[in-house]
């Protein structure tokens, strides 16, 4: 997993995901008014924490992680800094919680009232690999693994690793449903 190690990183970070935003620009918008403003000064955020704290700026660090802590609280997005590759997407204003020993690829979008949470028995935590579309209420738990491209559907209690990519479960427990993951949707 790639991490925000320099001003170049950062850059590279907060340009791509702005492409995923449809913004114009990376910085953050003075007012807030639709959704997607704050949704997108959330992941600012976090990312610019993820840069200052990877590149041991004290001061800034501090600063950037009470901001964000604070932001967090206030729309309940608890996502820790430096577990998310570039691409993160969040689709919508509300509840998410992810451990912060999950591993993420790139790409990965997150619907609301999702957690990827330690299982209970023991610590580990989920990998998710690149293209990895979480939806609603979707809970994935536990040290599995989901791949490349894999659609979780609403609801789904996701407990057990799957590694055929381009497919998308469903269910409690989830189980696949179809050969149609994320790669197919929109078509």
């Amino acid at each position: 997993m790639h991490k925000v190690k320099s001003k170049s990183d950062l850059n590279e970070f907060l340009n791509y995901e702005s492409r995923k935003y449809g913004r114009k620009s990376k910085k953050i918008p003075i007012f807030c008014i639709k959704e997607s403003d704050y949704l997108w000064k959330y992941n600012v955020l976090m990312r610019r924490t993820e840069y200052y704290t990877n590149t041991k700026k004290k001061i800034r660090s501090v600063i950037y992680k009470v901001l964000l802590h604070r932001y967090s609280n206030k729309h309940q997005i608890h996502i820790p800094i430096n577990t998310f590759d570039k691409g993160l997407k969040l689709m919508h204003l509300g509840p998410v919680l992810v451990n912060g020993r999950v591993i993420a690829g790139k790409d990965i979008s997150l619907h609301i009232n999702t957690s990827i949470v330690a299982g209970g028995i023991n610590n580990e935590a989920p990998k998710l690999n690149d293209g990895v579309v979480v939806g609603v209420g979707a809970v994935i738990l536990g040290g599995i693994s989901l791949a490349k491209n894999i659609a979780v559907g609403a609801n789904a209690v996701v407990n057990r690793s799957f590694i055929e990519e381009n497919i998308a479960i469903a269910g409690v427990p989830a189980k696949k449903i179809s050969n149609n993951g994320r790669l197919e949707w929109n078509r």
